[in-house]
Parts: C-alpha cells; sequence; structure tokens
C-alpha cells in the first residue's frame, strides 16, 4: 500500500487506518491458529486414548489365545486320558466277552446266532488292535473343533433320549446278567 506524503511523511491516519487492519488482520489469524492447535490437541487426546484402549484390547485378546491355547491342550490331555480309560473298559468287557463266549460254546454248539455273536468279538478285537497299533500322535484331529465339540455334546443332550456312554460302558448289571436278558447266555436250567 502506498501512503500520501504529508509535511512530516506519511499521512498519519492512513497509517494508524493500516496499522489497525493490519492488527485485525494479525488478531484474526492468531485467533484461528489458536483454534487450530486446541482441535489439534484434542484430535491427539483422542487419539493417544483410543491407542490406549486398542493396546488394553490387545493385551486381553493376547491373554484370551493364551487361555484358549491353554484350554485346548487341556482338552487334548483329558481326552488321550479318557480315550485310554475308554480302551481299558473296552478291554475288560471284551475279555470278559471272550470268556463267557467261550463257556457258551462249550454248551452249545457253533450255529448261525452263535456265529453272528463271534463276529461282534471279531469287531471288537479289530477294534482293539487298530486302538493299540494306532500312534497317539495321530488321536489329535487335525480339523480340532473345540465349540463344534461342545455344540454337538449339547445337541445331543437335548435330544429326546440321550444315549449315556458311561452307562453302556459301565453298566450296573454285570456282564453275565446283560448277556442272559439278551438271550445269548442261558442258566443250566434252560
Amino acid at each position: 500500500m502506498k501512503f500520501k506524503s504529508a509535511k512530516n511523511g506519511y499521512d498519519p491516519e492512513e497509517v494508524d487506518e493500516y496499522v489497525k487492519r493490519i492488527r485485525e488482520v494479525y488478531d484474526e489469524t492468531l485467533v484461528a491458529q489458536r483454534d487450530r492447535i486446541f482441535e489439534l490437541k484434542d484430535a491427539l487426546m483422542r487419539a493417544e486414548t483410543a491407542l490406549k484402549a486398542y493396546e488394553g484390547q490387545k493385551a486381553r485378546i493376547g491373554t484370551a489365545i493364551e487361555s484358549a491355547l491353554s484350554k485346548a491342550d487341556e482338552i487334548e490331555r483329558l481326552t488321550r486320558r479318557k480315550i485310554a480309560k475308554e480302551l481299558s473298559a473296552l478291554r475288560n468287557f471284551h475279555k470278559q466277552w471272550v470268556e463267557h463266549f467261550a463257556r457258551i460254546l462249550r454248551k452249545y454248539p457253533l450255529d448261525d446266532e452263535l456265529k453272528k455273536t463271534d463276529d461282534v468279538d471279531k469287531a471288537i478285537a479289530g477294534l482293539l488292535a487298530e486302538a493299540d497299533s494306532t500312534p497317539p500322535t495321530t488321536l489329535k484331529a487335525p480339523d480340532f473343533d473345540p465349540v463344534g465339540m461342545i455344540e454337538d455334546h449339547l445337541a445331543a443332550e437335548s435330544a429326546e433320549e440321550p444315549f449315556d456312554y458311561d452307562a453302556a460302558v459301565h453298566p450296573d448289571e454285570n456282564l453275565e446278567q446283560i448277556l442272559k436278558d439278551l438271550g445269548v447266555l442261558f442258566d443250566d436250567n434252560n
């Protein structure tokens, strides 16, 4: 801007007016920059708060994953123990079955009905042989799905007449009484 010249230099009113306008522009710019600084500080504070929340979630997720892996290992260990227990019970049952079957064969000649029973004995023996030949590392399923297993278990429990594996593997009656009830073993009187 050019000022008019006066006796002692530039026109003081124009200079004062110019300075006043520059000061107003400066004040407006200063206020705008201060507002922008406050906005940026608020945004930074919100971002830092969100970052802390995400870091907290990351820690909780890491803990949850570690807990899930630990639980999966525990489930696998318990499953292996249960498999060993069930195999032991099946071996015991098979031994008793073979003994009773031998008694039946001594009393009765081998007929078609008893041949079917012999097939059951062979099937159980085959399963036990397969279990004995299976390395423990192959017992872990590659698509291990604990959630699916729990859902399947709950679905089985909600059926009208759920199958009780423990009652089947560990019956209250002795094997001889079960065989008599099934009509496979007869008293000496029959």
